[in-house]
């Protein structure tokens, strides 16, 4: 459900969607311009260091560090740019999990998933469950 807040960027009021960075959409469409900026960049000039692509392209480092960890761009095997997992601290090319540990991620919200379905389908099991019901005691009937 969307929400309202301050966009990060602009400071303007707009609604939150859920998804993705909290700006409003005229941020990020300038982030997109940017992005489009650094991505031309790296294509001609592959295994720059974020500061030279900064540099060069007036995009802040810390936007061209959050591109690679949503998985917009990738470190070069080359590249002395170290990107490391969130979790177990391997060098990764983009995004913010190794493989390794996106797989345990994956497979364990998975578990919990699971667990918690059996819970609530064990805890309607032992409530009568056809129908409507009050949660807050029992309905009162009119005479």
């Amino acid at each position: 459900m969307p929400e309202v807040m301050n966009c990060r960027r602009c400071r303007k009021i707009f609604m939150y969607g859920d998804t993705g960075p909290k700006i409003c959409d005229a941020c990020k469409k300038i982030e997109d311009e940017e992005f489009e900026k650094v991505r031309a960049f790296v294509r001609d000039f592959p295994g720059a260091t974020a500061q030279e692509v900064s540099r060069e392209t007036g995009v802040p480092t810390h936007l061209i560090y959050r591109f690679l960890k949503e998985g917009r761009l990738e470190v070069a095997e080359s590249s002395p740019i170290a990107l490391q997992c969130e979790n177990c601290g391997v060098r990764i090319k983009s995004g913010r999990f190794c493989i390794t540990c996106s797989k345990r991620l994956a497979s364990d919200m998975i578990r919990v998933g699971r667990t918690l379905n059996d819970a609530v389908q064990k805890s309607s099991d032992t409530k009568d469950s056809a129908g409507l019901r009050y949660l807050h005691g029992e309905r009162k009937e009119n005479k």
